[in-house]
């Protein structure tokens, strides 16, 4: 059922929207630029720039930004509001261990994500080293969500009847030649992933890479990205027993319980 206008207005009204404001300053700064100035803050936030100024000013207070003349930038006290979230979830203490051991055993890096509006966002990533491949992504990373095995996976997680709602809502950018570009192929691809339990993409966010991957809660993931023909077909099967067995002992561990 639709929210009433009476309801609409009683959330509006338990909604701060100087916070909210502030909050949007904080998210523009997304990592495909070190500093940004007030006029681009505004310009991405939607807001004017005498509240860009604020939102931006009000930050600087706070210690989450600085502002070197004309040009504002993240400070590392931005990683205190992750901070809660990877310590309730263990992702330290539990997690990163059993993706570790994993991606050693397998020679590719593994990683885990959840859904984050319209992008797969990464919560953590394996650290062992000489996998084959590496795109310098980080927790936080956002990676397209209809585009990669990651976002796949996540979409086969949603309820039928949203899904849909949900292709329609991601940008349906082409990366590559082989980015699907029709919805509902795409669909027919996240039904294929919900019925065998796992999805492959083959070069439609990378040209020449293969992704992978697996449920591991109902909102969280695991996935893979190795280069195609690597060990050919064995060398997939064996990559994705390999997830499925750590999908299988972050379960048990009950670690992402509340994922």
């Amino acid at each position: 059922m639709p929210p009433t206008a009476d309801s609409s207005t009683q959330q509006d009204r338990n909604i701060a929207a100087t916070f909210a404001k502030g909050m949007a300053v904080l998210e523009v700064f997304d990592g495909q630029v070190p500093a940004l100035t007030l006029s681009e803050i505004a310009r991405l936030t939607g807001q004017d720039r005498a509240t860009a100024r604020r939102g931006a000013l009000t930050l600087v207070h706070l210690g989450y930004l600085r502002q070197d003349g004309r040009h504002f930038s993240l400070t590392p006290r931005v990683l205190t509001l992750a901070g809660g979230f990877l310590r309730a979830h263990q992702i330290g203490r539990q997690v990163q261990p059993v993706l570790n051991h994993h991606a050693a055993a397998l020679g590719v890096e593994i990683t885990l994500a959840s859904r984050d509006g319209d992008h797969a966002l990464l919560l953590a990533q394996s650290t062992a080293h000489g996998g084959p491949i590496s795109y310098g992504f980080t927790p936080g990373s956002r990676l397209p969500l209809l585009h990669t095995s990651l976002g796949r996976m996540l979409l086969a997680g949603e309820a039928p009847d949203r899904l849909e709602g949900r292709i329609g809502e991601a940008p349906l950018t082409r990366f590559t030649e082989q980015s699907l570009t029709d919805p509902a192929q795409i669909a027919a691809t996240v039904a294929a992933a919900r019925q065998a339990g796992y999805v492959i993409t083959d070069g439609e966010f990378e040209p020449g890479i293969v992704g992978i991957a697996v449920a591991v809660a109902p909102h969280a993931v695991l996935g893979s990205s190795v280069p195609r023909g690597r060990d050919g077909a064995d060398g997939l099967d064996a990559i994705l027993r390999g997830l499925q067995n750590c999908a299988s002992e972050l379960r048990l561990a009950g670690a992402l319980s509340g994922l």
